[in-house]
């Protein structure tokens, strides 16, 4: 019984991890094909402005009126973003952890392995994504991320 229980924990391990794994292809799939958005979170303001002045052709006096507006809207996207990515964080980490647990050491090592090599391609894209970003080029643009 107790190592049907132990069965039972790796394989839902495994599904925890291939989960994760899974969301960070898709989330990076969808950038790839996602049409570009407004650009970084520090331009969101600006360029929200800029199309609102354009597309609906707003006076100098109702581009005075809205700048706080987005600029307070903004504030609040990026704190949700902050707090988001911090209980995301926590939650990744109390996985990986509870699933460390139930592996031998042999399978601590490759799940070691794994999660290097797994923060090691978000690193890459996140530094290739700041890149482009600064360049002016979104991810939806030119060639795809590097691999």
């Amino acid at each position: 019984m107790d190592k049907t229980w132990k069965v039972v924990l790796v394989f839902i391990g495994i599904f925890a991890a291939g989960l994760v794994v899974g969301g960070l292809v898709t989330l990076r799939v969808v950038k790839y094909f996602a049409p570009p958005r407004l650009g970084s979170p520090e331009q969101f303001g600006p360029q929200l402005i800029k199309r609102f002045t354009t597309k609906l052709e707003l006076t100098p006096e109702q581009q005075e009126k809205i700048k706080p507006v987005i600029a307070q809207g903004a504030e609040e996207l990026r704190q949700i973003r902050r707090t988001t990515w911090l209980s995301s964080q926590a939650v990744i980490d109390r996985m990986e952890s509870e699933i460390a647990a139930q592996l031998t050491p042999e399978q601590k090592v490759k799940f070691e392995q794994m999660l290097a090599e797994q923060r090691d391609r978000l690193k890459r894209f996140m530094e290739e994504r700041a890149r482009r970003m600064k360049d002016g080029r979104p991810l939806g643009e030119g060639s795809p991320p590097a691999h």
